[in-house]
């Protein structure tokens, strides 16, 4: 009988910690998601500034904002610019999907660990 408290006991701070594992993943993947969904949103609004750049004629002026003053910009250099950031974010973003997709498997066999433990201490609870 002692024997099946302490096991139960084992059973059930394992279950507990193997349950913080599990939480503590949850709020990594969601801060995953959220910077994957900010780098998106950068790359859509890098995107729109390149179709604009590209519809300019090669005399076009162009000014970039550089804290509260506009700064004159040769096109080529602004489009070269547009281009590094974009290649840069879209690493970030592939980055991210892969970080993401191995928080989910981890999640998963925490997720599994944890419904093992409970069947492991419903079976002691039942004998």
């Amino acid at each position: 009988m002692a024997t099946m408290k302490v096991g139960a006991a084992t059973l059930k701070a394992q279950m507990e910690k193997e349950t913080e594992t599990y939480q503590k993943l949850k709020v990594d993947a969601t801060k995953n998601h959220t910077a994957r969904l900010r780098i998106t949103q950068q790359i859509s609004e890098s995107e729109m500034v390149k179709k604009e750049l590209d519809l300019l004629d090669e005399e076009a002026v162009v000014f970039k904002l550089v804290g509260p003053a506009l700064i004159r910009q040769d096109l080529v250099e602004a489009k070269a610019n547009v281009d590094k950031r974009m290649e840069f974010m879209k690493k970030e973003s592939d980055r991210l999907d892969s970080s993401l997709k191995g928080l989910e498997n981890k999640q998963l066999q925490a997720q599994q660990e944890v419904a093992k433990l409970q069947q492991k201490l419903q079976k002691l609870s039942d004998k």
